[in-house]
């Protein structure tokens, strides 16, 4: 073999081995995310399960705020039990949410306190006359 013959062969292991070199670094390249989860309190004025939004007010807030939810969302009440979204209605709140874009996502909802019942008792008196 000729020195031509040879330095092109050895050009083009060298080329393949710069190839393989790129390709398992490329293999090892990891991509991490950061999702960031915020908090938000108030009290639920509105939750519509046809557009899975729910509108929370804060005393401390100018407006209501509209959050999504999802089937993944998780409803709580004070003590930590899975409860439906209906029991959220005028409840105090603290909502767990993440940003998608502009959209605002639920992932938690937590009551803040017990919801508050309302025991409405009647008494009726019969009195007889003789």
């Amino acid at each position: 073999m000729n020195a031509k013959g040879f330095t092109s062969t050895l050009s083009l292991a060298l080329a393949l081995g710069l190839l393989g070199c790129a390709t398992v670094s490329l293999a090892e390249t990891s991509v991490t995310t950061t999702e960031k989860m915020t908090t938000y309190s108030g009290v639920v004025s509105e939750i519509n399960p046809g557009t899975s939004t729910m509108i929370v007010k804060s005393a401390t807030a100018t407006a209501p705020v509209t959050y999504n939810f999802t089937k993944q969302t998780t409803f709580v009440d004070a003590q930590g039990n899975v409860v439906s979204y209906e029991t959220m209605r005028n409840a105090p709140v603290t909502v767990e949410y993440t940003k998608d874009g502009d959209r605002t996502i639920v992932t938690r909802v937590v009551a803040t306190r017990p919801a508050t019942v309302i025991h409405k008792e009647e008494t009726t008196t019969h009195t007889e006359t003789r």
